[in-house]
């Protein structure tokens, strides 16, 4: 019997997707030996009766990837646009703001008589408008990139700082950036859309935007995205609760209520339909530690503290966020319709995953660290299918620093309630630690860092619920109804965009599980922070404890020397009666001052002592012996009474039957029934 591995049994092989050329077969013709030159003997196989069909393997350097399948490029390219700081000044001075962005935008606001008109001078430009904003903010950073047909990013951004190498390597850290932009330098990057008419997609990045920043993008990206949504995601904590949030399956999202002013430019509000359907945004809320003399943005809550008030085991917490947007463009298809039960059927719009497409991410981090894109972001290896994937690589970068600043913090919050290791060499030092002091320094730690991680443990779950429930196996899959579903999911051009999106799940998931696992760690800490409060209550409460007693021996004490003056303040209020005459030689005052004080200081004296105890013991018991005594004695006599009675009343039956009622007769009639005896009872 031949083994099932011999290369000559009757086994098929499956078709590959590559399969083109006819299958060949095992034949007599000679095969050069593995290692040998064309001038080497050959060695023949013999062919069996049935043809053995095999597939060649593929060449491994000419495997497709997914971007070189047709139905995996983008359809199309971006709408060319361009905008002019004529278009800019008119958006600043006739926009009817959202009550966000208008306190954000108050200095602008009351600057708008300065905003040149259309009837006035032309040489005015944004630069010269905005520079009263240059002093105030310095920490801004840009970075924007076109993607062609060949998918890779390229820079168009000029912030000097691009080409640094990423931080995401090295130890955890984020990069700082050196180099700021202002809000000019934006405009002039971003007035226009694909200028070379090549462009399928573009990012745009801003970090630590100032108020004009995100006006000119309110104005830019409007064709695009909700931007009154977004900014008000990014600046208030009421939409989302202060918490990440994923607002993806908006194929059936409803137009924006006319209650809320469009963030459109004015004549552009009804020619741009469903723009809430072809955009998918994540709102990013958590917190991270900020370093003097950074501060946060003004709609960021954040812990100000003087430097003479600030202690030293202070920690500067301030919120932080980003949003990241992605617009999908080309022309809508329509969903399934969305049946509910109480309401009338919904219809909704899916655009192609495949068409050309708008990235948009902006960050607020106050820390000033964000993660740096070097030269390999638009190199060959870097390639982006279509809009979503770069979305999710995006989304990668936003939860590794969302990892990286809440360890940061999670590290300051330990070092701030671990003890240093002098403790185990200091007595003093230890008493510090296990006996709070007058200003309750300890407990006020403790209670701060265990609520504050149980607030950043609750950002952390919301993390990851919405990666989990957003991006489900048949997102990954390209089947999903309404997220980005692939139009030819069995095809192998399908079957080769699944593979590439594996990798970037598995990336993701990456990323989401060292999230859990600061979570993890978070909960470890807020037990040992537990454990040290209930340490600390513990030694309170004895040290408290022993103040007690030692506040009772100095009251007895107190109640002690009181007792001495007792009787002499007797004594002498009775001799110092007005009645009495008393004599300078008169010995009853010394006499009864000694047979009052003296008997009264031996009781007190005898009181105190254990010997008293046992006595007043032994007395109490030797009482209740005798009084179970008298109460058996008293017992017993009243039994012999009742005895006694019932036998005189006790009738005696001569002939008949005596009567029931048993009555009452008076203590002589019962003499006289015992001397003559009972008659007869009444029948």
């Amino acid at each position: 019997m031949e083994s099932p591995l011999s290369p000559f049994c009757q086994r098929p092989r499956a078709d590959t997707l590559e399969s083109v050329e006819p299958r060949t077969s095992l034949s007599v013709k000679s095969w050069p030996l593995m290692g040998s030159s064309s001038d080497s003997p050959h060695v023949g196989f013999p062919q069996d009766d049935h043809d053995g069909h095999f597939v060649p393997l593929l060449d491994i350097t000419t495997a497709k990837k997914a971007e070189d399948y047709p139905r995996n490029k983008v359809q199309g390219h971006l709408a060319l646009e361009s905008w002019s700081d004529e278009q800019l000044f008119q958006h600043l001075r006739d926009t009817d703001f959202s009550p966000e962005m208008t306190v954000l935008l108050d200095e602008m606001i009351k600057r708008r008589p300065e905003i040149p008109n259309e009837n006035g001078p032309k040489d005015n430009t944004f630069r010269d408008f905005a520079a009263y904003e240059k002093e105030q903010y310095s920490q801004s950073t840009f970075e924007v990139y076109e993607v062609g047909h060949n998918n890779i990013p390229f820079k168009l951004s000029a912030d000097g700082n691009g080409d640094e190498p990423s931080s995401d390597t090295s130890d955890g850290q984020l990069e700082n950036s050196a180099d700021s932009v202002d809000a000019p330098t934006v405009w002039q990057t971003i007035q226009s859309v694909n200028a070379n008419s090549h462009s399928v997609g573009r990012i745009t990045i801003v970090q630590e935007p100032t108020p004009l920043i995100l006006a000119t993008l309110h104005l830019t990206m409007s064709k695009h995205f909700d931007m009154t949504e977004l900014l008000t995601h990014l600046l208030s904590d009421e939409p989302n609760r202060g918490r990440t949030r994923a607002f993806m399956n908006r194929a059936y999202e409803r137009p924006p209520s006319q209650a809320i002013p469009s963030s459109l430019p004015i004549g552009l509000s009804t020619s741009l339909p469903n723009v809430r359907q072809k955009s998918f945004f994540f709102v990013f809320k958590y917190y991270t530690v900020v370093n003097p003399p950074l501060e946060p943005a003004s709609w960021q809550r954040f812990d100000k503290r003087d430097s003479e008030s600030r202690l030293g085991d202070h920690i500067d917490i301030a919120e932080c966020g980003s949003v990241l947007a992605l617009s999908l463009g080309g022309e809508p298809e329509k969903a399934p319709t969305w049946r509910l039960r109480r309401e009338r059927p919904r219809e909704g719009f899916v655009f192609n995953t495949f068409g050309p497409w708008q990235l948009l991410a902006i960050q607020s981090f106050p820390d000033n660290s964000h993660t740096v894109r070097g030269e390999e972001f638009t190199k060959d290896n870097n390639k982006y299918v279509n809009g979503p994937h770069a979305f999710l690589d995006l989304l990668i970068s936003e939860y590794r620093d969302a990892t990286k600043r809440n360890l940061i913090l999670h590290e300051r919050i330990t070092k701030l309630i671990t003890p240093p290791p002098e403790f185990m060499f200091d007595p003093k030092l230890r008493d510090k630690l296990l006996f709070e002091d007058r200003h309750f320094t300890f407990i006020r730690r403790y209670f701060w860092s265990y609520n504050t991680l149980a607030v950043v443990n609750t950002g952390i779950k919301s993390m990851i619920a919405a990666y989990v429930d957003t991006f489900t196996d048949s997102f990954w899959a390209g089947t999903h109804p309404i997220l980005w579903p692939h139009r030819y999911p069995d095809t192998p051009d399908g079957v080769a965009y699944r593979e590439r999106m594996a990798t970037v799940r598995a990336e993701l998931d990456k990323v989401v599980q060292e999230l859990t696992e600061v979570l993890k760690r978070n909960e470890r800490t807020r037990k040992e922070i537990e454990n040290l409060r209930d340490q600390l209550f513990s030694g309170s409460s004895i040290k408290e404890s022993r103040r007690a007693i030692e506040q009772g021996d100095n009251i007895r004490i107190l109640t002690m020397i009181s007792m001495i003056f007792l009787p002499l303040t007797f004594v002498t209020s009775v001799f110092g009666m007005t009645v009495f005459t008393i004599p300078a030689t008169d010995w009853r005052f010394a006499l009864t001052m000694i047979l009052v004080c003296v008997p009264f200081m031996l009781l007190i004296t005898f009181l105190q002592t254990r010997s008293f105890g046992v006595l007043l013991r032994k007395l109490g018991a030797i009482g209740s012996v005798v009084a179970r005594i008298f109460n058996r004695l008293r017992r017993d006599s009243a039994d012999v009474s009742d005895n006694r009675s019932i036998a005189a009343v006790a009738p005696r039956i001569n002939s008949g039957i005596c009567s029931l009622r048993m009555p009452t007769w008076p203590r002589e009639r019962i003499e006289d029934l015992e001397k003559g005896g009972v008659g007869e009872c009444s029948m």
